[in-house]
């Protein structure tokens, strides 16, 4: 047995936790637990358990939350916004790259029909609103009908050079979408994705585009704006220019310049049809992989904003007060642990699922990397969910798993190393299970990631129970196909991210439904558990907002009596600190971030009074 898994460095026994006992997640080695015994007698943290600060505290710490003040109309343009990411792109092709992150940068310059409403200092609600469509209408429930703007053109580029972005322009690109596209199965009827729901689309005339959908389909608006689907691209990126190279904007930015592993740079785009109101100059996005590296970067003024890891936060804000201090609302986002299907896996029964999300402490993961109990101590609000199978910040959606609405899947969600035990040795398993844990170790789902998947690593372990050999493959060449879209035809355990999908249908069907593009819950969609599979059709076409609701609430309650996936374990709302000279930073709230481009970014500013720099 080698040296202490990370949460047990972090938090020998409860009793360092009302001590306040921290450690960096940037700290070196994580040498991890791959043997039995463990502490099987301890008993789980509860959050709730940890006393707050008093009202004094309490008082000081509200105080110093930024004041999200509205400040366009003193706003002055111009200046280069100095941001960051962790990675590089796969490619430039949103419509046809095997990886999100073209589209995340894709969503800088290449349009949708609709974008996302954003909220005015409170969180967006997911409404939507004109981008090149500047109108549409639903004439009948499986017909929606857009007009383009007449004023939108792409880039002053070759071969382009201002042509009108056209309806030709919005067919070219869903055919690509439909045919090369990672998301296609998820709106795209198919010979092998019958129950699709985009039938097909033809363009009217000049500006106008009709979308035919072979039945009601509740989130097809959402999936307009949404910056993994749609994005419009000119036609003549066919022949006309290398996609995977280069771009032709058609909205509020330019990519301006580019190296590859080194920097993307962002200029606003002059013949833009809203570009008076873009405040900016641009972005500078320089790629910074490593953490320590970033935030230095950061402490040092170049970079205006940064993820600051939750455990550093209070710290971080002591030591450079001037910065300032936002809190966001609960995520829509539940990344997951999920199985290989293989015939003669032990993970197809649903009784090693269960064992295995009872060994996972719920309340320690979340206080590890949401610092609850530190913030409590010092008067933060804080506000802890447990993920479902849907993400605990789907409001209205969400069933609590610590409430008795959970129904007897409520038990699956708590740590239980006895009861875990029995389930195993009822499946046929005395002794420990030995399999491989995969995860990556680069920068695509940013520089927390990989601790999050050791700390799920070692709490497996820690009873025993499982006996795991730590794999961390290749992002493109290994991970994405042969883990994240190989349906189950891989050995052991994987911890991943999902999608920040902006509807809940969207998650629930891609990564659950035997058919969904990124299904990670029948082998290579051959083994099916109707059940789920009819609720998560039903609820999709189901337009009576209330009654989707309850169906998605029993597919919750259903899928975690089988724990189909292991979620993670959950969240309280996350700390941000950056520089006060962003003007208007978070006063205009994205509903996901990739679908700001046009709403958000295009509202902030470089207020020159402020800076230190």
């Amino acid at each position: 047995m080698s040296g202490p898994n990370y949460w047990q460095r972090k938090y020998t026994r409860r009793g360092m936790l009302a001590k306040g006992a921290t450690a960096g997640l940037g700290t070196a080695g994580f040498a991890l637990v791959g043997c039995g015994g463990g502490d099987d007698d301890e008993e789980p943290l509860d959050l709730e358990s940890i006393p707050t600060a008093d009202a004094t505290k309490q008082q000081e710490a509200k105080s110093i939350l930024w004041p999200r003040e509205d400040t366009t109309a003193k706003a002055v343009k111009g200046e280069i916004y100095q941001a960051y990411t962790t990675a590089d792109v796969t490619n430039l092709d949103p419509l046809a790259s095997p990886s999100f992150t073209a589209n995340s940068a894709g969503s800088w310059y290449y349009p949708r029909l609709l974008s996302y409403k954003p909220g005015y200092k409170v969180p967006s609600n997911g409404e939507v609103q004109g981008y090149l469509g500047a109108t549409w209408e639903q004439p009948e429930p499986t017909r929606v009908v857009f007009k383009l703007r007449p004023n939108a053109v792409w880039e002053n580029k070759a071969p382009l050079n201002k042509r009108a972005i056209d309806a030709e322009d919005v067919v070219f690109s869903w055919n690509k979408f439909a045919a090369q596209n990672t998301s296609r199965k998820d709106l795209a009827k198919l010979p092998d994705n019958p129950s699709g729901p985009v039938e097909s689309v033809k363009a009217i005339d000049k500006t106008t585009v009709e979308f035919k959908l072979q039945y009601p389909y509740a989130p097809f608006l959402s999936a307009m704006a949404y910056s993994r689907y749609l994005q419009v691209m000119p036609r003549e990126s066919d022949g006309g220019y290398d996609p995977r190279n280069e771009v032709r904007s058609g909205g509020p930015w330019i990519l301006d310049n580019y190296q590859r592993s080194v920097i993307f740079q962002y200029r606003k785009n002059p013949d833009y049809w809203d570009a008076n109101n873009v405040l900016l100059n641009g972005f500078d996005i320089p790629i910074i992989p490593e953490y320590a590296a970033g935030l230095a970067q950061f402490r040092a003024k170049k970079v205006w904003g940064f993820a600051v890891r939750q455990e550093e936060i209070i710290q971080v804000k002591k030591e450079v007060p001037e910065l300032a201090l936002d809190q966001g609302a609960h995520g829509r986002t539940a990344w997951m642990t999920y199985f290989g299907l293989k015939p003669g896996t032990p993970f197809a029964d649903d009784r090693v699922r269960r064992a295995a999300s009872m060994l996972i402490d719920r309340d320690l993961w979340i206080d590890t990397f949401y610092n609850v109990s530190q913030f409590r101590t010092e008067g933060y609000p804080t506000d802890v969910r447990y993920h479902s199978h849907i993400s605990a910040g789907w409001e209205g959606l969400w069933v609590d798993p610590k409430s008795n609405d959970m129904g007897e899947g409520k038990v699956n969600f708590t740590k239980n190393v006895a009861e875990a035990k029995k389930l195993l040795e009822a499946a046929g398993y005395t002794s420990a299970i030995e399999s491989e844990i995969a995860w990556i170790a680069t920068g695509q789902y940013g520089t927390t990631f990989p601790k999050n998947a050791e700390v799920i690593k070692g709490m497996l372990e820690e009873s025993g129970l499982f006996k795991l050999k730590q794999v961390n493959p290749d992002y493109q060449t290994d991970y994405l196909p042969k883990y994240y879209f190989a349906k189950g035809d891989f050995t052991g355990i994987a911890v991943g991210a999902t999608t920040a999908y902006p509807e809940v249908d969207q998650f629930m069907n891609s990564y659950y439904h035997s058919k969904g593009a990124r299904q990670k819950t029948s082998f290579q969609g051959t083994v099916i558990d109707q059940k789920s599979d009819d609720m998560i059709d039903a609820q999709r076409k189901e337009l009576d907002a209330g009654k989707r609701a309850q169906i998605i609430k029993d597919w919750q309650k259903y899928a975690a009596t089988k724990m189909i996936m292991i979620p993670y374990p959950g969240q309280s709302p996350a700390f941000s600190l950056f520089w006060p000279w962003i003007g208007n930073a978070g006063v205009f709230r994205a509903w996901d971030a990739e679908s700001g481009r046009d709403t958000t970014e295009t509202k902030l500013w470089f207020d020159k009074s402020k800076y230190t720099g």
